[in-house]
């Protein structure tokens, strides 16, 4: 079933083609761009919505990794819901240093390809909003500036 915008609330977990999230332009990330590259994520990638602002149509969501990394932060198993299958019981990491703006709508067309039903749906924090709060939280501490997450990136 597909991802519709009253869908897109803090605590959903989805699947997203950040080519298609690049191609339709509006998202930004904090992600480090350096002299070595662009450290943001590509390719089609978990994120962690942890914010909504409805009225500006746009969301902040964090991307999610199997593997831990300098800066990783992991998520609690027991504040995760929806379909088990490479979520529940499984390690999940969140980086501290990568935040991502997104127009809602941006995120309802990047996420065609994420195989979770209505009633699958992966969540985190479902009921403990300061736990996705203390994510959110992160993007005030990152050095690094928002940008626009540019098209080319490899």
């Amino acid at each position: 079933m597909s991802l519709t915008h009253e869908d897109v609330t803090p605590g959903l977990v989805i699947q997203l083609d950040t080519a298609t999230l690049r191609a339709l332009g509006g998202a930004q990330t904090n992600a480090v761009l350096g002299p070595e590259g662009d450290r943001s994520v590509v390719g089609t990638q978990d994120f962690l919505i942890v914010g909504v602002d409805a009225a500006a149509g746009r969301c902040t969501g964090v991307p999610l990794f199997a593997k831990t990394a300098v800066g990783n932060q992991p998520l609690e198993n027991d504040k995760k819901s929806g379909r088990a299958e490479q979520w529940i019981g499984t390690d999940t990491f969140f980086s501290r240093w990568q935040h991502w703006r997104m127009p809602i709508a941006s995120v309802v067309a990047a996420s065609a390809d994420d195989p979770a039903t209505a009633a699958t749906r992966r969540r985190y924090a479902a009921t403990d909003r300061s736990a996705l709060d203390d994510i959110k939280n992160w993007e005030g501490r990152n050095r690094a500036a928002y940008r626009d997450a540019y098209r080319d990136a490899v």
